[in-house]
């Protein structure tokens, strides 16, 4: 996701989410659940399984893991433009469901790649979580056991890859700018005391300090060169990313050709060489097929200025904005941001009473007052919740709820009716129900004996937080915000706040951790990101995207000739937030033979909030709606 919804808070550190190891407990808890609980011993033991068991290497060597899934790490260049001796090594972390056929198959499509945003956020997570889904849309619909004999033009079916960017989750070094996992939780849980921005009087002048002193501290060690790992500060902006992108594209590419002879096994002489051709490694010259989410789509505009030629298939969901990404502004995020609360008020005017805890006599404006009298009234009386069973007692306060709101405008089918029902029970002074939901989403770390002997930032101790995100937006800004003054940043504040009454607070606490980041990457790409990619790119939006608005598709569209925009007329951010059949027909068809839909195509959603289904599936579609509908539902975890 765009910064937010991945940490669940946006502009506050959140407590660690990773207490079990460097898999999030919900993908976890979501393998576990799949794999009929046969899963709890592997993946529970240990902080770093299956991870510490692989080597890194030059090739891609893949293990099988998390159940139907296969995992390596492949070892490249800390410093892409360093040929000199001894230059310091990453461990990308990579993730792959395999095909439905073999790569001897005349059938396979390739290696699909889906990036999720962040930046900061787990391509691993996120490929456990819903690459069976990605892999259901993109591949034929025609059952693989039903051979196709025409082989110009069969069906096709793909791999998809997950990926950690460098200094994220499990690709290491890991990055972090706190000396042990403990003392980010106890920063965190200042932070959280303190309140977002807008949330008192104190609140701005509090947090600018904190996150000054927060990025100075990491800037300054990252300068000291005191670990050696720690020069990866200077290398995790985006275009040293995409040249970890084409070198896994050539590994696989070696990968693909290996493979194949060793499977072709004793076969005519006719069918292995035609094998041999169709897979045969394209040194320099292997393809991208790739689908990018949230900051994944900046991502694939930086692939696709800097490697053209690459890009066989390239969908773009989701679109942040290159150019205001690369000056490290954020101002072309919220313009759509505050009609989504507006159709949650009018969903649930037509859902009813049975359907939207909110609802209220009097139509849509009587609804918008109550939730906008709920959250006001929390500002200066928020809701103590005394102890009860296994719940401890708590405050409920008002930047929970904008949180809360903040997370719910990314996911609304999946978040809608609990905001409306923590919102019901607020308006009462009850919050009990928010309290229990708050406290299940909290956890903190349990380091093993080993790390809490260990020194401060040792490198097999390093736990995966949220610094990560301004570690990579801030080089990508370079130094845009970096010295800027108190009362400069509080107007920029003030004119995110004008854009979006919900999310403005919020937003500008994003690059408030770039105030006092004195780190410059070595490389980077500052743009024009425009040009002419080899194939054009399908760029996707939804009408009302908190983050992404439409517009910012149109204006991506306009910069690569030949990419058409495809919308869907929903709320949410990205495709997988609403399920849309329309839509997956199209990015199946552009996958399959390369066909885009025509300019100006709106999808019509299969579901809306609170309602429920209200366009049925054609014949045969049945499958794939419920596994949209299911991920629309665990899209933020």
């Amino acid at each position: 996701m765009l910064v937010g919804a991945a940490l669940l808070v946006v502009g506050r550190w959140a407590a660690s989410r990773y207490a079990n190891g460097w898999t999030s407990n919900s993908v976890l808890d979501y393998v576990k659940s799949t794999g009929g609980g046969q899963m709890v011993k592997p993946y529970g033991l240990t902080l770093t399984e299956p991870w510490s068991k692989i080597t890194p290497s030059k090739e891609l060597e893949y293990h099988d893991c998390f159940g139907d899934f296969q995992c390596a790490r492949l070892d490249v260049p800390m410093d892409w433009n360093n040929t000199e001796p001894g230059n310091l090594r990453v461990g990308l972390a990579l993730i792959k469901l395999p095909a439905r056929v073999p790569v001897t198959d005349h059938r396979y499509g390739g290696l699909l790649w889906v990036q999720i945003g962040g930046p900061g956020s787990s391509g691993i997570d996120f490929t456990i979580k819903h690459g069976k889904t990605y892999q259901m849309i993109v591949d034929s619909g025609i059952d693989p056991s039903i051979d196709d004999i025409d082989i110009h033009n069969s069906p096709k079916y793909y791999d998809i890859l997950g990926m950690d960017p460098r200094g994220v989750n499990n690709t290491t070094p890991r990055y972090s700018c706190f000396p042990t996992a403990s003392l980010r939780d106890i920063w965190s849980l200042q932070s959280n005391a303190q309140g977002m921005i807008g949330s008192s009087d104190n609140a701005f002048d509090n947090l600018f300090e904190r996150m000054k002193a927060l990025s100075e501290g990491c800037s300054k060690r990252f300068a000291s060169g005191e670990n050696a790992e720690d020069r990866l500060g200077f290398h995790m902006n985006t275009s040293p990313v995409v040249a970890d992108m084409v070198e896994v594209l050539e590994r696989h590419g070696q990968w693909r050709e290996k493979k194949a002879v060793a499977d072709i096994g004793q076969s005519s002489e006719s069918y292995a060489t035609a094998v041999k051709e169709r897979t045969k490694w394209q040194k320099g010259e292997e393809k991208l097929l790739y689908w990018g989410l949230s900051y994944g789509t900046v991502l694939g505009a930086n692939f696709a200025t800097m490697q053209p030629h690459r890009i066989e298939r390239a969908v773009i969901d989701g679109v942040a904005d290159a150019e205001d990404f690369a000056r490290g502004e954020w101002l072309t995020n919220l313009q759509d941001t505050d009609k989504i609360v507006a159709k949650f008020c009018e969903y649930c005017d037509e859902a009813g009473p049975e359907k939207c805890a909110l609802y209220t006599e009097g139509g849509v404006q009587a609804i918008s007052n109550k939730f906008e009298d709920t959250v006001n009234s929390l500002y200066k009386n928020p809701i103590g919740v005394p102890a009860a069973g296994s719940m401890a007692p708590d405050l409920i306060t008002y930047s929970d709820m904008m949180e809360t709101i903040g997370q719910a405008l990314y996911a609304p089918i999946q978040v809608f009716p609990n905001l409306a029902k923590l919102l019901n029970d607020l308006s009462n002074r009850n919050g009990t129900s928010f309290a229990i939901a708050k406290q299940a989403s909290q956890r903190v770390s349990t380091p093993s004996k080993e790390c809490l002997d260990a020194p401060p930032y040792a490198p097999g101790c390093r736990t995966p937080g949220p610094e990560t995100q301004p570690a990579i937006a801030c080089t990508d800004a370079n130094f845009s915000t970096y010295g800027m003054s108190k009362a400069d940043y509080k107007a920029y504040a003030d004119e995110l706040r004008r854009q979006s009454r919900w999310l403005g607070d919020l937003w500008a606490g994003i690059r408030m951790k770039c105030v006092g980041y004195d780190v410059k990457a070595k490389w980077r790409v500052p743009g024009p990101f425009t040009g002419q990619t080899a194939k054009p790119m399908l760029i996707l939006g939804t009408y009302f995207d908190p983050v992404t608005p439409l517009r910012n598709a149109h204006a991506m569209a306009s910069r690569w000739p030949g990419s058409v925009v495809l919308a869907s007329d929903s709320e949410g951010h990205c495709m997988i937030s609403s399920p849309n059949l329309c839509m997956a027909r199209y990015i199946r068809k552009y996958f399959q033979t390369g066909e885009m839909p025509p300019g100006g195509t709106v999808c019509e959603a299969n579901e809306r909030p609170f309602i429920g289904v209200t366009k049925a599936p054609e014949k045969g579609e049945e499958a794939l709606l419920e596994q949209l509908k299911s991920d629309a539902r665990s899209f933020l975890g």
